[in-house]
């Protein structure tokens, strides 16, 4: 018997296994805004917008992809740091887990029972939810939509195509990953709805 079976871990359960509904959505929005960025650089203007010093917010972003860099590698060096039949699935790999999913869920349809703190839970989801789907789709559109120089010149990153990229893709990863991890620790946990069954599912008021 291995040492993650006597851990109690099954790397085939769902904990472990990510969710192709999730990858295929965000696939597709990624796509979707490739598509949208493609169809904003088809109807670009001719006319070529002047740049205005102090827009392009260099400093910020470099300072933001330092902090990022230090909280990458701190969360990796402290997830090697643990044997490997008590780490977790990737934090970077969470989002897009077969747990994830099922928790939202759960979450969206009050499984824990009709309360008000599960209300708001399900209310507050609501919006993180719609950070992480707007995320890859903002990326996708970056991907075509940048080759316009009107769409660089004056933004964050800019005024170079390659600079404004990586300050959107930046961005929008911080984003991404910080309403993950909002929505991690208020989404409702599986064990809280499996306590809560159909008979009983008032009685948690």
């Amino acid at each position: 018997m291995s040492v993650l079976s006597n851990a109690g871990v099954q790397l085939g359960s769902p904990r472990y296994r990510l969710s192709p509904v999730t990858a295929t959505a965000f696939a597709a929005l990624l796509a979707a805004g490739v598509a949208e960025g493609a169809a904003q650089y088809a109807h670009r203007s001719p006319r070529i917008e002047q740049h205005v010093a102090g827009t392009n917010a260099i400093t910020v972003h470099l300072v933001l992809a330092v902090a990022s860099a230090a909280v990458v590698i701190g969360i990796q060096v402290r997830r090697s740091s643990r044997p490997a039949w008590q780490r977790r699935l990737s934090l970077w790999a969470a989002p897009f887990s077969a747990t994830g999913v099922s928790r939202l869920r759960q979450t969206i349809r009050l499984a824990g029972g009709l309360s008000l703190p599960n209300l708001a839970r399900a209310v507050a989801a609501v919006p993180l939810v719609l950070v992480l789907l707007f995320a890859p789709f903002r990326m996708g559109m970056q991907i075509i939509g940048g080759l316009d120089p009107n769409q660089t010149v004056n933004a964050w990153g800019g005024p170079t195509y390659l600079g404004a990229l990586l300050a959107h893709f930046l961005d929008c990863m911080i984003g991404f990953y910080t309403a993950a991890f909002v929505l991690s620790r208020l989404l409702l946990l599986a064990a809280d709805a499996r306590s809560v069954g159909p008979r009983n599912q008032y009685q948690a008021q």
